[in-house]
């Protein structure tokens, strides 16, 4: 039994850990914090997880489910699509929609960053060290208490912000669950659009792990970048991510639709992902006051435990036959 949900408990955990962590937003002083986190982050993923692998989603609903977890966790939980104060950053200001109360920028660079390194990255890491990646690890009991654990997990946010938490409207709560149904609707509406494999060979497995790392480095570029905001318009920014989301999105499903594309193209997917949040996590400061010895500590102990782990999967995936 152990065994058979070892890959959920490994889930639970590392989702967090790399949502967190890794990204370099919590220093390892604030390890004790990710019991706090688990119920959400690796309630989230495990519970997507599942889903999409007990009703054949495939990744592209592993992708969908993961945006409709952000829209969820930041626009209803933390509130930050909303809030134009939120931690005191004005995450807001810079391309703010007015008729929308929500800021383009903050809104589509969040919700990339759920939906691919909160969930995408750790399922993918978990999936390709298991000997079991396409199938259910739980049973029904399992996924009710994933669901239950998720549940739980975004009460945390609400309850720590407490009365001082900001306000939504109705209508922002009624728009943010259209938002999210919509999305996991289309979830499991994609299967129906799945088409037959070519008979082509995709990129081999070191091309899509160096394009994948290029496009992170793209992704996190306007962030590092000083003064981003007073010198480039916000809708050109905001185009340039929406540019990159459309191409690593075409590139894959073109990858991905060939016979050859199989566990060590996704693993390439899924490793980029880890590599980027492992050295962004250097440059980034930390949300909660930390030291810098401790900080920088931290961001190497995380980053050299994501690349063991790589090592780890890619001896597990030596182990198995390279079947897709």
């Amino acid at each position: 039994m152990f065994k058979r949900i070892l890959p959920a408990l490994g889930l639970l955990v590392l989702a967090p850990l790399v949502g967190e962590y890794l990204l370099g937003n919590i220093a390892i002083n604030a390890l004790p914090m990710i019991i706090g986190l688990i119920p959400l982050y690796g309630g989230g993923a495990l519970l997507i997880r599942e889903v999409a692998r007990r009703w054949r989603l495939g990744w592209p609903g592993i992708i969908l489910l993961g945006l409709a977890y952000a829209v969820i966790e930041e626009g209803l939980l933390t509130r930050s699509l909303f809030d134009p104060d939120y931690v005191g950053l004005r995450l807001l200001d810079y391309g703010f929609i007015p008729a929308l109360g929500i800021g383009a920028y903050w809104t589509v660079f969040v919700l990339a960053i759920h939906g691919v390194w909160s969930i995408a990255v750790p399922i993918s890491m978990v999936e390709a060290g298991s000997r079991r990646p396409d199938t259910p690890w739980l049973g029904k009991v399992g996924l009710t208490v994933s669901a239950v654990l998720f549940l739980l997990g975004g009460a945390v946010p609400i309850a720590l912000a407490g009365p001082a938490g900001y306000p939504l409207s109705a209508a922002q709560v009624t728009w943010t669950l259209i938002t999210a149904v919509a999305l996991i609707i289309a979830a499991f509406l994609s299967v129906r659009f799945r088409r037959p494999l070519l008979p082509a060979t995709p990129a081999d497995p070191w091309t899509v792990f160096a394009i994948t790392i290029a496009a992170g480095l793209a992704f996190w570029l306007p962030t590092m970048a000083g003064k981003l905001q007073s010198i480039v318009p916000a809708w050109i920014t905001v185009g340039f991510y929406l540019a990159l989301y459309a191409t690593m999105t075409l590139l894959i499903l073109r990858w991905s639709r060939r016979m050859g594309w199989g566990p060590r193209h996704r693993f390439a997917l899924g490793a980029a992902g880890l590599v980027t949040y492992a050295w962004h996590g250097f440059p980034q400061p930390p949300s909660f006051p930390a030291p810098a010895n401790v900080d920088l500590i931290g961001n190497a102990v995380f980053a050299l435990a994501a690349l063991g782990l790589l090592a780890f999967v890619v001896v597990r995936l030596r182990g198995r036959s390279w079947r897709g």
